[in-house]
């Protein structure tokens, strides 16, 4: 059942209202990230004034300041929290969709085959990455909202085909749109979290315990980044999902 965040007739709806839409989704669970961004204050709070993120991030491997403890927590909670907003997001389309333990398999195959396939795309080279990565981009909401509540391991690898599939047939005649969604919901979560990221490690330079501050911060900020980017791929899921 397609709600109104997809209404096909409506050329303007696909954007109308996203920022405030994300919010509002944000909005439904935000106790549980509250608790999240809780656990990011006291892990940055352990490791505020025993080190500079600067430094480490300009030490020539700039992926170590990942493996800090306070980016570590934001990171590791992100993960979590996408378990929280993609159900919200769904719900928009199918308002009774919750998010089951064979949901949340698999959400985690889907994950793990969506990898290994643009991957292999970019192992030949950029540009069949890419045209995978599009063709496939719709997969994970298939899987979910053609799976019911419960399955088994054997119904796993149908589930996941039919996905691939499906998200093939609805995208490769609407290829460069699903293209433009795309790059517009990766730079919808990745520039404000990496201006935050920059943020925090210059706050943490003046001052180690700015961390407590600016580590949950960063936490929601990326909460609220991906509740829009995928308020916006659920849309477009709905209306291509609208066409004859």
């Amino acid at each position: 059942m397609v709600g109104t965040i997809a209404a096909p007739g409506n050329g303007g709806r696909l954007y109308e209202r996203l920022f405030a839409d994300g919010f509002a989704l944000m909005r439904e669970r935000f106790g549980t990230y509250a608790l999240f961004a809780l656990v990011c204050a006291v892990s940055a709070a352990t490791a505020a004034g025993k080190g500079n993120l600067l430094q480490v991030f300009a030490t020539g491997d700039p992926a170590a300041v990942f493996r800090t403890a306070p980016i570590n927590a934001v990171m590791v909670a992100a993960l979590i929290a996408i378990f929280f907003v993609l159900p919200s997001a769904l719900r928009r389309l199918e308002p009774s969709f919750r998010m089951t333990f064979w949901r949340g398999i698999l959400t985690l195959a889907m994950l793990v085959c969506l990898g290994l396939a643009t991957d292999l795309g970019y192992a030949a080279a950029v540009v069949p990455g890419v045209i995978v990565g599009v063709l496939l981009s719709q997969a994970l909401i298939a899987a979910l909202l053609g799976a019911g509540e419960r399955g088994s391991l054997r119904d796993l690898f149908s589930a996941v085909v039919a996905a691939l599939r499906g998200s093939v047939s609805l995208t490769r005649e609407h290829f460069i749109t699903t293209l433009g969604i795309c790059a517009l919901s990766l730079l919808i979560l990745g520039v404000p979290f990496l201006i935050g990221l920059i943020a925090l490690l210059v706050f943490d330079a003046l001052d180690g315990r700015s961390l407590i501050i600016t580590a949950p911060a960063l936490f929601l900020i990326f909460v609220y980044c991906e509740c829009v980017r995928y308020t916006l791929i659920v849309r477009w899921y709905g209306r291509l999902a609208a066409r004859p």
